[in-house]
């Protein structure tokens, strides 16, 4: 598969907040700024304002860190194996998870969750289209060189830099802070 700039063996990629252009979410409630994407996968920066609606996203898992200095709650009916997405809450019950500062949470595009946080924030997002891509985000300390099977995207979490290293890519990089390590295979 031929992911363009993010194929096998191409160069390494730096990005700042200056050069990502803002867009709306799905349903309009807020905006994100997108790091990288094919169609397999997105990596973007969201502002997440103190009370929203995850965008329902089909088929895609997600994967979601918040960067900023305070917890985000998610709310909704229960997901995963054996929830029916489609009960009212009164039937199903309610989730509630606090994901705190550099922590990530993995939950299907067809949850939407309310999100409520104390004050506007900033938070990471991956999704990967079911079934054709897979991801994983931690925060650490970042690698010394790229994967030779995945794209690594390092994030820092303050300045909000980011290097995209391709799967093979030889290029040196500087990213020595810990930082949000992303992995994404197709």
């Amino acid at each position: 598969m031929n992911d363009g700039p993010y194929s096998l063996g191409a160069p390494a990629r730096r990005t700042t907040r200056d050069d990502r252009v803002s867009v709306r979410w799905r349903n309009g409630q807020g905006t994100t700024q997108v790091v990288a994407e094919t169609d397999l996968w997105r990596v973007s920066i969201a502002d997440e304002p103190t009370s929203s609606t995850f965008s329902v996203i089909d088929g895609f898992d997600r994967l979601f860190m918040p960067i900023g200095a305070v917890p985000i709650e998610l709310t909704g009916a229960p997901f995963g194996p054996g929830a029916d997405p489609d009960a009212p809450d009164a039937a199903a019950g309610v989730v509630r998870h606090v994901v705190a500062p550099l922590q990530t949470i993995a939950f299907p595009g067809e949850w939407a969750p309310g999100c409520r946080v104390e004050a506007p924030t900033r938070a990471l997002n991956v999704m990967v289209r079911r079934g054709a891509a897979t991801a994983t985000m931690r925060f650490g300390e970042p690698p010394r060189a790229a994967d030779p099977a995945a794209l690594v995207v390092l994030v820092d979490p303050v300045t909000e830099e980011a290097v995209l290293l391709p799967a093979g890519c030889v290029d040196a990089f500087e990213m020595t802070d810990p930082c949000a390590i992303l992995t994404i295979t197709t």
